[in-house]
């Protein structure tokens, strides 16, 4: 593994506290970084270390997204890299036409107006300190590369996802702004044993045979593990090449590599 040195950087993580963006936090700590996790529950797998800084804020809820930034802008003078990892499951599992419209808009809210709100914070914290390079990356899905039976409501978020990512990159390309997406397969994380046991009606008992027939379409064979995002995410947000941006890096152990 390769070895970053964030010493003196602020990162900022949303949905930081499980899955692929603990990893992350986990990793941006060892090497040096503040950072500070966004969460309904920020410190569920976390011990208490110097240099984490967590706000429990639920992002379907605007307003508290607006107040827990103006703290954040209140305390922290930076926001160096920014990661936008939230999501939530209810846009999964059930067919276009089952979906409430309370559905709908929570998974639009969380995953994509959420993600859009934070942005807007983050490109206003980051366009303050010019001198400082600054990165944003945004998680997306595979979903969102296309369609998803049973998965509509989320593969539109994550298709919306990458669209928000090229287009701020675009206009931010000529400022100290890098806009990135990566956009994960199947990774061994409680989002996705959520969308596993809604296939088979919630029985654990047939959640590895579940396993097996995902692992069928993975050439690697496996599921991913949430560390080798995380990887992935410090790479890019080391500033190595500054020439990336606007791009959607893709990691899902050679799945779409068929169709794409």
């Amino acid at each position: 593994m390769v070895n970053f040195d964030f010493s003196g950087k602020t990162v900022m993580i949303t949905g930081g506290s499980s899955g692929i963006g603990f990893a992350t936090a986990q990793q941006f700590l060892k090497s040096g970084a503040d950072v500070i996790v966004l969460s309904r529950n920020p410190e569920r797998n976390f011990q208490k270390e110097e240099g984490l800084f967590t706000y429990a804020v639920d992002l379907n809820d605007s307003k508290a997204v607006n107040q827990t930034f103006q703290k954040i802008k209140e305390i922290h003078p930076y926001i160096d890299i920014a990661i936008n990892a939230a999501a939530g499951e209810t846009g999964l599992g059930k067919g276009i036409q089952e979906f409430s419209e309370e559905d709908f808009d929570t998974t639009i809210n969380v995953n994509l107006k959420g993600l859009w709100l934070s942005m807007k914070y983050q490109i206003e914290k980051m366009l303050e300190h010019p001198e400082r390079n600054c990165s944003i990356i945004n998680i997306s899905s595979v979903n969102g590369l296309g369609g998803v039976e049973n998965g509509s409501l989320y593969a539109a978020t994550k298709a919306a996802v990458l669209a928000l990512t090229k287009s701020a990159a675009l206009e931010l390309a000529s400022s100290n702004i890098a806009v990135n997406a990566v956009v994960p397969g199947a990774f061994d994380t409680e989002l996705l044993k959520k969308a596993m046991l809604s296939q088979v009606n919630g029985e654990e008992g047939k959640l590895e045979s579940v396993k097996e027939q995902y692992k069928k379409h993975i050439p690697k064979n496996r599921l991913g593990e949430p560390h080798e995002i995380a990887s992935l995410i410090l790479f890019l947000a080391s500033g190595a090449s500054d020439y990336f941006t606007g791009h959607s890096f893709v990691i899902d152990g050679g799945m779409s590599s068929r169709y794409r």
